[in-house]
């Protein structure tokens, strides 16, 4: 009875840490994001619009159904991309990554999509987008020439900050 309290406090300390550890969500006032249509199905689309990485473009649209990482490779040595095309996301400590294929089509304009289903949970992928800093992105096109980006910390704040946006407001789509 006597180690009741202590225990309490422990399990309070712990859930203290795992909860500071992780990144705040924005509010709504925070995102940035364009509410559009979406020329395909017609459904509603929330949009952070193109912002630079480095040599990539990136934009992040999301409706009801899924989530796209849209890329933009801006090097004419390594733009033709593929269903063998891979991007590599290295987070803070190097210890953790994301490695994703192209789910774009052939093509020789530097585009590379990644797309992840949407709905009412949010995919692991995007969660980890959204809380931990990615300090590298690596884009290999169809004849492995690679793309290698270091991402400034301002880079880094925003990619993580506009994906945690995106993965708040994508819930709310109807599907």
């Amino acid at each position: 009875m006597k180690r009741f309290p202590l225990l309490l406090l422990v399990v309070g300390l712990f859930f203290s840490a795992t909860t500071r550890a992780q990144a705040p969500v924005p509010t709504a006032a925070e995102c940035p994001l364009k509410k559009t249509t979406d020329e395909f199905s017609g459904k509603p689309k929330i949009t952070t619009g193109f912002f630079d990485l480095g040599v990539l473009k990136l934009s992040i649209d999301a409706t009801g159904n899924e989530i796209d990482y849209f890329f933009i490779v801006r090097n004419q040595q390594a733009n033709c991309m593929g269903e063998n095309s891979e991007a590599h996301f290295i987070f803070e400590g190097g210890k953790q990554k994301i490695e994703v294929r192209n789910t774009g089509g052939d093509n020789c304009n530097g585009f590379f999509h990644y797309t992840m289903k949407g709905g009412a949970y949010t995919p692991s992928n995007l969660t980890k987008l959204a809380t931990k800093k990615v300090v590298m992105i690596t884009i290999s096109d169809r004849n492995d020439k690679q793309t290698v980006v270091s991402l400034s910390p301002k880079e880094q704040d925003l990619l993580m900050k506009l994906s945690a946006c995106v993965a708040a407001e994508a819930k709310t789509l109807p599907k």
